[in-house]
């Protein structure tokens, strides 16, 4: 496990990216974020109204931050990573400060939804982090949380995709069971847990044949014509909840 100045090291320099060789252009990385993106607008735009004061933490470079606060939502970000603050300031207007929940004692006002987008998974202690979220919640606040399913089918039919969902930024790991379990333990209510399959059936082929992932153009859909075999292989993973996603929405 990192210590805590070669965790804070990592995440300044943007090794996690750097690790998985993603291209570093701006237009590249925001024309790549576009799907999660857009799936993740539609999704606050569902729980959140636009009076409300919404905090995403970990947001990254900025893209979510960007097209809801130009659409007039009142979101600011909290992003641990200089690099990721730097591109997030280029693109949006929106506000982003370096802030560590768990260690930061000062306050940072309190909030009608958290939101977090593939951030939990790189928490070392996520109860105690939750726990901390509770506090910056307002009461009947929102959170919403998005991670990795570790219950992924992928996980137990592919040795390569194994070994590169295993990452070295990723310290915990979760099923549905075990994220509604510490959300409840946290005295969060009303839990709902749903299944999302990011990726499509092309990119699960893109493993087996090519033994890596569509890094360089993800997949998120097949062409038009084949979108029943696509729906059909995603809506099947997601009922099961063994889809590469879990979302869990609580309130407090």
């Amino acid at each position: 496990m990192l210590t805590k100045s070669a965790y804070r090291k990592f995440y300044d320099e943007n090794r996690q990216t750097r690790n998985i060789k993603f291209d570093f252009k701006i237009e590249q990385l925001e024309k790549k974020s576009n799907f999660d993106v857009n799936k993740r607008s539609k999704l606050l735009k569902k729980y959140c109204l636009k009076k409300e004061k919404i905090l995403e933490i970990g947001s990254g470079n900025g893209f979510l931050l960007k097209k809801l606060y130009e659409q007039g939502y009142d979101i600011r970000g909290i992003e641990i990573s200089q690099e990721r603050r730097r591109i997030s300031q280029i693109v949006s207007d929106a506000p982003v400060i370096d802030f560590d929940i768990l260690s930061e004692t000062k306050s940072i006002g309190q909030f009608d939804t958290v939101v977090m987008f593939q951030v939990l998974e790189h928490i070392v202690d996520p109860v105690e982090f939750l726990k901390k979220i509770s506090k910056i919640l307002k009461k009947n606040g929102k959170l919403i949380i998005e991670i990795p399913n570790v219950n992924d089918f992928q996980l137990k039919l592919n040795q390569i995709y194994r070994d590169w969902f295993w990452q070295k930024a990723h310290v915990s790991y979760f099923s549905a069971k075990v994220l509604s379990e510490i959300l409840t333990r946290n005295k969060f209510q009303e839990v709902k847990i749903s299944g999302i399959q990011r990726y499509s059936i092309e990119n699960m082929f893109s493993w087996k044949l090519n033994g890596k992932p569509q890094a360089k153009k993800p997949s998120y859909n097949m062409p038009a014509e084949y979108d029943w075999i696509d729906n059909h292989y995603k809506k099947y993973l997601e009922k099961k909840l063994i889809c590469d996603t879990l979302i869990a929405i609580a309130k407090k």
